[in-house]
């Protein structure tokens, strides 16, 4: 295993740090801007870099080789994030941010190796980590029972589905987040 695949591997699943949001002050410091204004400013950086890798073809350690014409997946895992910190609570973010952080690798795992493991293990790893994740933040119930059951099929299934134009990081924690905040909606959680 490259050392690249590996660093990949690892600042994948280090993603649920970036859930310390949640308990960020607001404003960020006396005086200084909501933590909701420093969210989108780490975003504009992390594009700018991103724009700047792109122009001057920089090939930086652990990116696949088809992202060097294409935005990179840490990119669209940024959009997702600050996407879902901006609009969503944490008892909806958590889960999902997990659920991409953990089970995308163990499906790219399975999948290089091609093992009958896939797609069935990355589901029922996914299901248990959601409910286990909500479980513990907001308690068990049918609603939160009903939201992983729903979520972790089709977040499997979109981290499946590869397209030129979007990355499974991104739509690993958009598709079940929405998913996830209709569950709630309806269970009135």
């Amino acid at each position: 295993m490259d050392r690249g695949h590996i660093l990949r591997r690892l600042v994948h699943m280090s993603s649920p740090l970036f859930l310390i949001y949640y308990w960020l002050p607001d404003p960020l410091w006396t005086g200084g801007p909501g933590r909701q204004i420093g969210l989108v400013f780490a975003l504009l950086l992390t594009l700018l870099f991103e724009a700047i890798r792109m122009t001057r073809r920089l090939n930086i350690i652990g990116m696949r080789p088809y992202e060097s014409n294409r935005m990179s997946a840490a990119a669209w895992a940024a959009i997702a994030l600050v996407f879902a910190m901006l609009f969503f609570p944490f008892k909806i973010v958590a889960p999902v941010v997990f659920g991409m952080a953990w089970i995308d690798p163990l499906c790219g795992e399975l999948r290089k190796r091609n093992s009958r493991l896939y797609p069935n293990l990355p589901r029922v790893a996914y299901f248990l980590l959601v409910l286990a994740v909500m479980t513990a933040t907001i308690g068990f119930s049918i609603g939160v029972l009903v939201a992983a059951a729903l979520a972790a099929p089709i977040a499997i299934s979109v981290e499946k589905a590869k397209t030129r134009f979007l990355d499974d990081d991104f739509t690993m924690i958009v598709i079940p987040l929405m998913v996830i905040a209709i569950v709630f909606l309806v269970f009135g959680i």
